[in-house]
Formats: C-alpha cells, sequence, structure tokens
C-alpha cells in the first residue's frame, strides 16, 4: 500500500515541530535553572532599586512618568513596576517578573529563530541573555522581548501594520537605546514600503500605518527622555568628554564581552583592555563592524536595520552618553535582529543564509565565557550591600527610624529593600527621598562635620535620635559620645554601595 507524499510530508513536519519543541523545552528548563542561580546570588543594586522606589512612591500612572523625567529613560519599565507595587513592597517580585521575561526570551528564541539547533542553544547561556539581560532586574530583558516579538512579526510587517506599529511604539518607550533600534527598524519599513510601490500600492498604506503608530511611540520616548533644564542627566547639547576611539569600541564590546576575571568585572572588557594601542580597539571596532555589514549585505531590509542603527548607537555613545555593557550589547541586539530577518526570508536554505546562521552561533559561543565569568563571581562577591545594610537596620528595630543619607543615591539600594514607606534626607539639598531626583541642587558636598549638624538638628526637630546612612566612613576624631557607629559593609563590589551606619543623638 502507498503512502500519499502529502502524508510524508504532514508527519515529517509534525517530527520537525516536536523536535523543535522538545529543544526548546530542554534549553529552556536549563537556562531558568541557570538564570535563577544568578539572580538569587545577585544582590540588587541602585539602579535596579531606583526604577522600583520610583513605581512604589507614584499614585497613578501620570504619576509615575512624571517622577522618573530626571532619568533620561523611556517609562514603560517603570509603569509595569506601578502594576506590581500596587500588590507588595517586596522588590523580589520585580525579580520574579524579570525571570519570566528573560525565560521566555529563551523559549522563543530556542523554537522560533531562523538558525540551527547550536545557535538556538548557545542564545540562552550568552552574557547578555542569562546575566545583564536576566540576573539583573532593570528594563533591557523587556526591550529584548520586544525585539524578539518584532523578529517573529516580521513576516506580516505590513499584513498586520497596527500591531507592527503597537510593537515599535513600545519598544521605543523601554529604554533609550532601545528607541534607537525601534526607529532604525521603521527606517526599513519606509524603505523596504518605497521599494514596492509600484508592485502593491495598499503596501504603501499599510507601512503608513505602521510608521505612523511607531512614530508616536518613538516621539513619546524622545519627549520623556529629555531631562528638565536642571538635570544633571546627560543629553544632546552636553556633550562628555571622551577619547576619539571609545564609540567604535563599543562594538567591540557588544560583539566581545568578556569580562576581567576579578572583583571588578563588571562593566569592564579584558578583549579591549588587552589591546594596548586605542587603535587597535578601534580598528577591531570597524572590522567587526564591516563583518558584519559583508554578512548581512546580501539581504537589503536586515543591512539597512543593522548598519543605521549600529551608526546611532555609536553616535549616542560617543557624543551624549558613554553607556555601560548593558547598553553597547543592544549593538550585538541589532545585528541579532538583522540575522533572524535575513535567514527568515531566505526560506530556501541558501548559502548566505547557512554562512549568517553560522556566524550568529560562533558570536554567541564566544559570549558563553562572559556569562561564567559574571556568574560565577557575582555569586562569590558582594554586588551591593544595600541589602545587607537593610537587613542590619531591622535586626535592630531601625527599620522605621529617622534616616538621613550621605550621598544619597547609594542609599536607594537599601531603602528599596527596607520597608513599605522608607525614606530617607538628604543634607546636600534638606530633602526626604526615596529615589533620586538628579536635580541641580545635588552637588554641594557638605563636610562629615556638616552632614552630623544637618543630622542632629534634624533630629532634634523630630525628637528622636537619626541614623547617619553614608557610603564612606566617618573620621575617626568625629566618633564620640554623641555619634556611635553601628555597623560597616565595606565589601561590596560597587564601591559607592559600601555601606557605614552610625547613630547620633539628637540636639
Amino acid at each position: 500500500m502507498k503512502v500519499p507524499i502529502e502524508s510524508n510530508a504532514a508527519c515529517f513536519h509534525a517530527a520537525t515541530r516536536r523536535s523543535a519543541w522538545a529543544l526548546a523545552g530542554v534549553v529552556t528548563v536549563v537556562y531558568l535553572a541557570l538564570a535563577t542561580f544568578a539572580m538569587w546570588n545577585h544582590e540588587m543594586w541602585r539602579d535596579e532599586l531606583h526604577c522600583w522606589l520610583v513605581a512604589r512612591d507614584s499614585t497613578s500612572p501620570w504619576a509615575v512618568i512624571r517622577a522618573r523625567a530626571y532619568d533620561g529613560q523611556p517609562p514603560l519599565w517603570y509603569l509595569l513596576l506601578w502594576g506590581l507595587t500596587r500588590v507588595t513592597w517586596r522588590p523580589q517580585a520585580m525579580q520574579a517578573v524579570h525571570l519570566v521575561i528573560a525565560t521566555v526570551n529563551v523559549l522563543l528564541v530556542s523554537r522560533y529563530a531562523p538558525f540551527g539547533r547550536i545557535a538556538r542553544s548557545l542564545f540562552a547561556f550568552g552574557y547578555f541573555a542569562v546575566y545583564e539581560y536576566a540576573a539583573i532586574s532593570r528594563c533591557y530583558g523587556l526591550a529584548l522581548l520586544l525585539i524578539i516579538l518584532i523578529c517573529l512579526h516580521h513576516p506580516r510587517r505590513f499584513e498586520r501594520p497596527v500591531a507592527t506599529g503597537l510593537l515599535l511604539a513600545a519598544l521605543a518607550l523601554t529604554t533609550t537605546v532601545a528607541t534607537i533600534v525601534a526607529s532604525a527598524y521603521v527606517l526599513t519599513l519606509l524603505v523596504d514600503a518605497l521599494t514596492r510601490v509600484r508592485i502593491d500600492w495598499h503596501l504603501l498604506r499599510h507601512a503608513s500605518i505602521a510608521v505612523s503608530l511607531a512614530s508616536v511611540g518613538i516621539l513619546s520616548a524622545a519627549l520623556c527622555a529629555w531631562p528638565p533644564a536642571d538635570s544633571t542627566v546627560a543629553h544632546v547639547g552636553r556633550l562628555p568628554a571622551m577619547r576619539w576611539d571609545f564609540g567604535p569600541t563599543r562594538v567591540v564590546a557588544a560583539f566581545l564581552p568578556f569580562p576581567r576575571p576579578d572583583f571588578f568585572f563588571w562593566n569592564s572588557n579584558a578583549v579591549l583592555d588587552a589591546l594596548a594601542s586605542p587603535w587597535l580597539g578601534a580598528s577591531l571596532g570597524v572590522i567587526l563592524f564591516g563583518s558584519a555589514v559583508w554578512l548581512l549585505s546580501g539581504h537589503r531590509t536586515p543591512v539597512i536595520l543593522f548598519a543605521v542603527g549600529t551608526v546611532l548607537l555609536v553616535g549616542l555613545f560617543a557624543g551624549v552618553y558613554a553607556g555601560d555593557t548593558r547598553h553597547h550589547g543592544f549593538i550585538f541586539l541589532l545585528f541579532f535582529m538583522a540575522a533572524w530577518i535575513a535567514c527568515a526570508e531566505d526560506i530556501d536554505d541558501a548559502m548566505p543564509s547557512r554562512r549568517l546562521s553560522f556566524a550568529v552561533a560562533v558570536a554567541l559561543a564566544l559570549h558563553v565565557p562572559g556569562a561564567v565569568i559574571a556568574i560565577a563571581y557575582d555569586a562569590r562577591y558582594v554586588f551591593s550591600s544595600g541589602a545587607r545594610a537593610a537587613h542590619e537596620l531591622r535586626a535592630r528595630g531601625l527599620a522605621d527610624a529617622l534616616i538621613v543619607a550621605e550621598v544619597d543615591y547609594p542609599a536607594t539600594a537599601v531603602l528599596g529593600q527596607l520597608g513599605r514607606n522608607a525614606v530617607a534626607y538628604s543634607p546636600r539639598n534638606g530633602r526626604e527621598f526615596s529615589f533620586v531626583r538628579w536635580t541641580a541642587d545635588r552637588f554641594w558636598k557638605p563636610s562629615d562635620e556638616q552632614t552630623l549638624r544637618y543630622a542632629a538638628d534634624l533630629g532634634a526637630s523630630r525628637r528622636r535620635d537619626p541614623v547617619l546612612l553614608m557610603n564612606r566612613p566617618l573620621r575617626p576624631e568625629l566618633i564620640d559620645a554623641h555619634v556611635t557607629r553601628l555597623a560597616e559593609l565595606y565589601d561590596s563590589m560597587i564601591e559607592e554601595e559600601n555601606f557605614y551606619i552610625y547613630r547620633v543623638a539628637a540636639e
């Protein structure tokens, strides 16, 4: 009895789908265990808890948007956290949600990415996927999720223009570097639509819908990210003083994220450190950029997406905000996104796509050692002493103490984990705060004597002995009958988040 060819094909496709889901399931389970370990051993630092506190202490979504105005970031992550803070004050809820987002990212890539099995598996264990955008709870994991959804939606970008525009708008509203990625994709939509106008005028109309919606999100993100006049956040018009080679070397940091294997691994790059000459670092960045463009050159939309987006990001890092490894990683995400689109377009498994898929696998394999270093050193050492300082205060019955914090911004790492209504006072401007508004009046730096005088006067006005929370020790001669040392926590990897706790007698 002959089996119809259609039946054989259906069985083959069903087996292929089962195999793909089996791979995705295994990779995701292993990843979840590894990411949970990395997150469990990571002490949340001020940037994570700053966003949480903005959401916690805002009474409405609009209040969230106003409160984060000094951060230079769009509001989508804060708004997501606002919903969580209506349920609990504990920031571990943020970590749980972030872990879910990171796990979904891995599931989608390992199941649907148009690369070989090795590349789809390696994605889960690279430096960005398992550490920067998973263990550390920030907006970047959400941005990665939206990038993956845009890649999945790309074949239907003109058929479903509303969904295309909304995904791009959401991506733009997660973080400034993602706003640039969304802008680069919008340009590719325009080029793609205009080059097909003679074939289908309806396509141009659909493209205009997607571009219009995306542009609303991009413009909103730009307006939200533009800081007020008295803000000290870097923005256009205040160019930082950086070396000429800095911008090109960010491509190296993105494609070769190798942290130094030492106590200060975070935001370091062993490759760039090993290159003695700035010309070598800049040249390597140009070579990596040129190689990626060459690999994508057979596909118009992907090569425009990567080239334009990378140039814009390098311009941002060189001329506005230097950024850190988590920001530079979006250059690699642009390449990953472009490679996904290019390989998905080549349904006949052409040689350029196989070459591109192999390049993605090689790049992801090079990211794995960085992940091992980061997870190992974060587990071995204290990332931030914020959680320990909060525990110390609670253990001494001082969770509701009158807290004076100098400096203010490191204290965010403590206040976010201290209690539902934890706040502190800054001797720099006399304001109560939980999260910091980056205003110019914070630039005054009080001496230790001035800080103690402020704490004593505040305690006297409130008839309570204040607790002084500092990220440096007081000079020994200032420790007397009026000032008691309670704790010293000084082994944090983030040096500003070593904490010294004192009780000051109110006068």
